[in-house]
């Protein structure tokens, strides 16, 4: 369709003159951003000029071609050399540590790393989504919470109708007393009625303490389930996320794709040249083989963990090397650099510490292939 029809409000009739208020800006900002489609200018017999990428071919009046605003490049930033510049790796280990990234959530934090130097970073899909198991988990957990404050308010309410009726009973024992002769039995009944309303008191002051204690941790709790549901909903419609680097800049990465089969996503920052850690060959991943992993556990950044491989379970290599919270979606890498795995999880024992899962890089690659570049 012609784009001529874009300018058709913002024209005033003055003779056989048409003046031009305010569709220039309008087509400029539809026409620039998204388009090279070329522009012409031309008069119509109305003595009406008019701005369009399709011109009509029965004109009388010349038409004349209006130049095309050269594109603008965005620029590219080189974020591998300036890291290096900045940290100066004297190994392998910690020129490793210039990949791996911090990667923020509504859900919470954890790790990931370059596997191009285009962007392209790998880190796990839980990192980024909630689990639907662990999605229910939650549910359950809430529901069960709110079931506890439900039980809870229901005592709170038997609780009062009790102590309405003890203060029934309290009022027409003390309508009885006035009506009792001064003399032993009333100064009998009297000291049990006053032993009586002592203890009412008590359970009264007693019950308004827990009555606000609870209105407190009702509203807590409904705060949490707020909270709760806008962060699973913000996380579920999240397609971007921020990524921090070892020198702590924040960056944009975009959710490129996610494996249907295994733990992982990949993600993408652009305009970037980035460092990217290469995957280590098969042969050198072996029983004993030391490994590293690195990532931010418990919100520290750039922190490393040694131990050594103990054994192969496809899709995982198992280590001993110490996982913890916050490392998930980093790399396993070997003492030369190259990544043996994806950190995702850590099984804990009952006679020691725990052992951890990484799943293995060439898995990752293989996933992901038809969306990383060839080099």
């Amino acid at each position: 369709m012609p784009m001529t029809w874009l300018l058709r409000p913002f024209v005033r009739h003055n003779g056989r003159r048409g003046v031009l208020l305010g569709g220039l800006g309008l087509l400029a900002l539809v026409v620039a951003p998204t388009g090279t489609a070329q522009l012409y200018k031309y008069q119509d017999e109305h003595g009406f000029w008019h701005y369009t990428d399709r011109p009509r071919s029965d004109l009388r009046q010349p038409v004349e071609t209006l130049p095309q605003p050269a594109a603008v490049a965005r620029p590219t930033r080189d974020l591998n050399a300036r890291l290096r510049e900045r940290f100066s790796p004297q190994n392998p280990l910690q020129e490793a540590t210039l990949s791996t990234v911090q990667i923020k959530t509504a859900l919470g934090s954890g790790s990931g790393f370059f596997i191009s130097n285009s962007g392209h970073l790998l880190t796990n899909q839980h990192v980024i989504k909630l689990p639907e198991s662990d999605r229910a988990a939650l549910q359950q957990a809430v529901g069960d919470t709110e079931q506890r404050i439900d039980r809870q308010r229901q005592n709170l309410a038997w609780r009062a109708r009790e102590m309405e009726k003890f203060r029934e009973d309290l009022a027409r024992h003390e309508a009885y007393l006035r009506g009792l002769p001064e003399g032993a039995e009333k100064a009998r009944r009297q000291t049990y009625y006053q032993s009586q309303r002592n203890q009412y008191q008590t359970l009264q002051r007693e019950l308004a303490a827990e009555r606000r204690e609870f209105q407190e941790t009702e509203r807590k709790i409904a705060t949490a389930r707020r909270q709760m549901d806008w962060k699973l909903a913000v996380a579920d419609a999240a397609n971007t996320f921020t990524i921090i680097l070892k020198d702590g800049t924040e960056l944009r990465a975009s959710l490129l794709a996610v494996s249907r089969n295994h733990d992982l996503a990949l993600l993408k920052v652009d305009q970037h040249v980035t460092p990217a850690l290469r995957p280590a060959p098969p042969a050198d991943v072996g029983h004993g083989a030391p490994v590293y992993a690195i990532g931010n556990p418990v919100g520290l950044r750039d922190s490393i963990s040694a131990g050594v491989v103990s054994g192969i379970d496809p899709p995982f290599v198992r280590t001993d090397a110490k996982i913890y919270p916050g490392n998930s979606g980093g790399p396993l890498v070997l003492a030369d650099g190259r990544v043996v795995g994806i950190n995702t999880m850590k099984r804990i024992t009952h006679k020691f510490e725990g052992i951890g899962y990484a799943i293995d890089m060439h898995i990752a690659l293989q996933e992901f292939a038809s969306a990383l570049p060839r080099d």
